[in-house]
């Protein structure tokens, strides 16, 4: 039986229609304590250091120093916000960064589905007014934190305008609340409709009792929990090309947390370079999938 994340979207592939494009951004999270906690690069080092290893965005906060740096670098931005009731003051702080989208870390562990929509209803209307693509994000500590909160504001914001919502997808959380064991697409990629909408996601090597495993171990070879991860991202991408029609624009995360942040363990190799390393495979898987779309 064919899985069913592989049935849906007929993608039209006239040669008139542009190809999809994959921008990958890179974490400034990631890029913390980088190359050393003594030494951390400057803020305009580390576009330095994302533009050199191929990305070809930075993804972060507020900051005001932003515009300046990506025009300079070449690099698009995606900003980070938190969706509480200061709502308009982050949106218009997130559009002086010049994003080309906007993630949504969406209230709290405990916000009931239907207050989680009320308010996100309102966020969506003033990113309109103001122009800007937000992305609701799959996060821990977040009214997104497990699959049935998610779905559920999926269907109620279904049910209240018609449309489905737009999601940034960061699936190490779900693989995790449900202790999957791999390979994982069939269980996670179960509503391929809202894979298929999605024009950002997040990359970050998981298993079902880690939301992050390491790439490496550290001597250069790859680990067994990584190549198993690659498995995903490709049935992800292999998804997303099926609702494709030409011209979407997906940016991806290939994301890995700093030491100190609870992600990154003691005992890790050098997360940045790991992350290095993911940008590189997910370009290939991509090219891999876009060939075929071609096709």
């Amino acid at each position: 039986m064919q899985a069913q994340w592989l049935q849906i979207g007929h993608p039209m592939k006239s040669s008139s229609k542009p190809a999809p494009v994959l921008k990958q951004f890179a974490n400034l999270w990631t890029l913390q304590r980088q190359p050393s906690e003594k030494k951390e690069w400057s803020l305009e080092e580390k576009f330095r250091q994302a533009k050199n290893a191929g990305f070809d965005a930075i993804g972060g906060g507020t900051d005001v120093a932003v515009p300046a740096l990506c025009e300079k670098y070449g690099l698009d931005y995606v900003c980070y916000i938190n969706g509480n009731e200061k709502y308009k003051e982050s949106l218009k702080a997130a559009l002086a960064t010049k994003p080309a989208r906007v993630n949504v870390q969406h209230c709290d562990h405990d916000t009931l589905p239907k207050d989680a929509l009320k308010l996100w209803l309102k966020l969506e209307a003033e990113a309109q007014k103001l122009g800007q693509e937000i992305d609701l994000e799959v996060h821990r500590d977040t009214s997104t934190e497990t699959p049935e909160k998610t779905y559920e504001i999926a269907d109620l914001y279904k049910k209240a305008t018609g449309k489905k919502l737009r999601f940034c997808f960061d699936f190490s959380h779900f693989a995790v609340v449900k202790h999957l064991y791999a390979p994982f697409a069939d269980r996670l990629l179960d509503h391929p409709d809202l894979v298929q909408l999605s024009r950002q996601v997040h990359f970050r090597p998981f298993n079902g009792h880690h939301c992050q495993v390491p790439a490496t171990n550290g001597k250069g070879n790859e680990t067994s929990e990584f190549k198993d991860y690659l498995e995903f991202v490709d049935a992800f991408i292999a998804c997303w090309f099926k609702g494709a029609k030409g011209g979407e624009v997906l940016y991806a995360c290939p994301e890995f947390g700093p030491m100190g942040s609870g992600y990154g363990i003691s005992v890790f190799p050098n997360v940045w370079k790991d992350a290095v390393l993911l940008r590189a495979k997910t370009e290939a898987i991509w090219k891999a999938n876009l060939r075929k779309w071609k096709k």
